[in-house]
């Protein structure tokens, strides 16, 4: 009886402990919590929404520029504060800025970046989903470009061009500029352009200006004239990945947009993590834990410093600066040197109170400046003397031509018509010297005259 009872004792003791236990041996399933992190379906239809209609070389600018939140942020304010550039004016401004050159490409569409830098959790998911998986995003797009197409809303017209492609079991839309030059950049409403909504979660919709020209349920941006730098992006549909050109477009492609992505000319790209200068989120660092690491760029950071610090040119410009603070005095000499003591030289460094020594390049310019302000000036003078001396010549004509044209007797004491009243009078005379000394002269004359008449009495 007692051992029955110790055996039932033990066994009801140990059963809580493997109960705890029985949980810690099942293996950890590693894919099933990083599917968890992912966005799912219906999110990424939410978050491509607004731009999956747009054209293929349009929406691989949008999708590069979105890993890189900071050059898209940076770039919309400089463009907020500098509107009055022209396309062709903020290509050739941003050609030494360092920025993504997918963010330099949309630079010239002033509203579509102020609306992607204005939704920055928007910006962000979209950049961690082509981060984490590029194909996948790629697939969603066609599926809504599949959707457009069915309830009739996408289709060539006079601002797009449309192109499908029929592959194994699924259908690929193509969709460019319909001129390669110009670019127009459509807003729409998700819910009536896509059909029925077929998520619980509703998509995101971009507000558009009241002025953009509304056609078959979309409206379209005012026009962006683009070079062929804006081209070296696209998406190779079969793949699902994107490309970038290996060298700068030269030229415009007419051609189908399928061929144009398959040539040899395009690369797959590649995020470059040194450029992003901001942290990854956890759900892009748990896709890919060797590559998208927290600490790496800042490793890469001091790497790349202590290689600037330790480089020929920078220890040379060094050795300049110590040599440069610990030089000679310059003698000054008598003479004419000591008359040129205090003008600019090349040859000697300047002083303390004189002017800066400047480089062959800027003093060029300089004296490039004051050359043309010399000119300026005496350019304005001798159209200042052309202007005087053809008011005198104007003024002796109208004086020689007035006695000639208006053979009126004039009354010399008020220089005005006989016969017509000095509130009447219909020629108004001008101020002139000439005038006043014929009135002084003939004030004169009646002075004298009365003056004799009196001494005569």
């Amino acid at each position: 009886m007692k051992r029955l009872t110790l055996i039932v004792f033990i066994s009801l003791c140990s059963a809580p402990l493997m109960a705890v236990e029985a949980p810690s041996t099942a293996p950890f399933n590693y894919s099933e919590t990083v599917s968890e992190q992912t966005y799912s379906d219906a999110q990424l239809d939410s978050m491509l929404a607004p731009i999956a209609l747009y054209p293929d070389t349009l929406l691989t600018h949008i999708l590069i520029a979105a890993t890189y939140p900071l050059d898209v942020v940076a770039a919309d304010r400089w463009r907020q504060s500098n509107q009055h550039l022209t396309p062709e004016q903020v290509e050739n401004v941003l050609e030494s800025v360092n920025w993504d050159p997918s963010v330099k490409a949309l630079a010239p569409f002033t509203d579509l970046l102020h609306t992607m830098a204005e939704d920055l959790d928007w910006l962000q998911q979209l950049g961690d989903s082509v981060l984490i998986d590029q194909a996948r995003v790629l697939d969603r797009v066609q599926i809504l470009r599949q959707h457009a197409h069915n309830t009739g809303n996408l289709s060539t017209n006079d601002y797009i061009e449309v192109e499908t492609e029929r592959q194994r079991d699924r259908e690929i839309i193509y969709i460019e500029p319909r001129q390669r030059e110009i670019v127009y950049v459509p807003y729409y409403n998700p819910l009536v352009v896509y059909g029925h909504w077929w998520h619980a979660t509703a998509p995101i919709y971009w507000h558009h200006r009241v002025s953009y020209h509304h056609y078959h349920n979309v409206y379209w941006a005012p026009r962006v004239r683009l070079s062929t730098f804006f081209y070296f992006g696209g998406v190779h549909w079969h793949n699902r990945h994107v490309v970038v050109h290996r060298t700068p477009v030269r030229r415009y492609h007419y051609q189908s947009p399928r061929k144009r992505v398959i040539s040899h000319d395009y690369q797959r790209w590649e995020h470059r993590i040194e450029h992003r200068r901001a942290r990854y989120s956890p759900q892009v660092t748990r896709s890919a834990p060797g590559r998208y690491e927290t600490g790496r760029y800042e490793k890469s950071a001091v790497s790349r410093s202590k290689a600037r610090t330790n480089s020929p040119e920078t220890l040379k410009l060094r050795t300049d600066k110590t040599a440069y603070i610990n030089r000679k005095p310059v003698e000054r000499s008598s003479g004419k040197a000591a008359q040129n003591a205090g003008k600019p030289s090349l040859d000697r460094p300047a002083s303390k109170h004189g002017d800066s020594k400047q480089s062959p390049q800027k003093r060029t310019i300089e004296q490039a400046l004051k050359r043309s302000k010399r000119e300026a000036n005496a350019q304005r003078e001798t159209q200042m003397v052309k202007r005087i001396k053809t008011e005198q010549s104007s003024n002796a004509y109208s004086a020689k031509k007035s006695p000639a044209s208006h053979p009126v007797e004039r009354n010399t004491k008020y220089s005005q018509p006989i016969g017509v009243s000095q509130g009447k009078a219909r020629t108004r005379h001008t101020h002139s010297p000439q005038r006043e000394k014929v009135t002084r002269s003939v004030s004169r004359t009646e002075k004298t005259t009365s003056h004799q008449r009196t001494f005569k009495h």
